[in-house]
């Protein structure tokens, strides 16, 4: 399994981020994440918050191995043809590394906040699908797209470094979601989530996925958030979290365990082969805000199988 890693893009500096994903890089981590939101989508919500296309492009000349990956891009955030612009050029800087993950958008008060309408469960369901069909029309025919009602002979030069353009992996837990994913996407995205359900998942999409004939194997990534240490590390990495929001270590690793992989390095390294057993291909781990570069290099040792090869 691919395990990639979320950087700290809430509650940071744009030092620490950017020092997380050039350790990220160099212990090994196939990937390097970050989310789509216009503020942070936690209970700190005016705390400083990095733009997922902006600091990919700040990092993509920073880095030479690891992929970028947006986890998960807002369909409802920009027009269809400027995402897969912004996604297009993204993919020419960092040399064709580029995987973006798409979602509904699903944070009601941000959207409120910025302006951004906040459709039915339907509704954003249908934009998703639409911002796909988009991204693969201009990904697809660079020298000039059509689709009905959004684009006449439009052009995206230069077109993507990778052949057909980003993979674009859906971030779905329904079944008419998940059936787009396996029609017309190249994977799934499910985030805190069991063996259990990600198997019943990876069904229905995998079903789709047969009878549209798409000719690779459909990609399965989960999102969770990850610590791999022993109670008293995962304490004192988390203690400065803890304080920012007003409450313990003790308390806040209680709630960590009940919805993310935070265990022993064993413990993690069981868990995460668990859910590869039942198809995820690709781990990306988000660790909790403010945690010191201890927490990353545990979750490295836990996951990894050793330093990255020399180039």
């Amino acid at each position: 399994m691919r395990v990639g890693v979320r950087v700290a893009q809430y509650g940071s500096d744009w030092a620490a981020l950017q020092d997380g994903a050039l350790r990220a890089e160099a212990l090994g981590f196939e990937s390097i994440w970050v989310n789509d939101h216009l503020r942070s989508p936690g209970r700190l919500a005016d705390e400083p918050a990095f733009d997922a296309f902006v600091t990919l492009s700040a990092l993509a000349p920073q880095t030479s191995r690891a992929r970028l990956g947006i986890v998960v891009l807002s369909a409802a955030y920009r027009p269809a043809p400027l995402a897969a612009k912004m996604a297009t050029l993204l993919d020419v800087i960092s040399g064709g590394r580029l995987t973006i993950g798409l979602g509904t958008g699903s944070h009601e008060a941000e959207h409120h906040a910025y302006g951004f309408p906040f459709g039915t469960p339907r509704e954003r369901s249908a934009g998703l699908e639409h911002a796909l069909d988009v991204m693969r029309q201009m990904f697809e025919h660079p020298g000039g797209a059509t689709l009905a009602g959004t684009l006449d002979d439009a052009p995206n030069q230069p077109p993507p470094v990778q052949a057909g353009g980003p993979p674009i992996w859906v971030a779905a837990h329904k079944r008419r979601l998940l059936g787009v994913a396996g029609a017309k996407a190249d994977g799934i995205i499910a985030a805190f989530i069991d063996p259990q359900e990600l198997s019943s998942r990876l069904e229905v999409a995998r079903e789709a996925h047969a009878a549209a004939g798409r000719p690779r194997p459909l990609e399965c990534a989960i999102y969770t958030f990850a610590l791999a240490g022993s109670e008293p590390e995962q304490e004192a990495w988390l203690r400065p979290e803890a304080d920012a929001l007003g409450t313990t270590p003790r308390q806040l690793l209680r709630w960590l365990r009940s919805t993310g992989l935070v265990d022993t390095r064993d413990g993690v390294r069981e868990r995460l082969a668990a859910l590869e057993s039942v198809g995820a291909t690709q781990a990306i781990f988000c660790l909790p805000s403010r945690t010191p570069p201890d927490a990353l290099e545990a979750l490295a040792e836990a996951t990894l199988p050793g330093p990255p090869a020399a180039e």
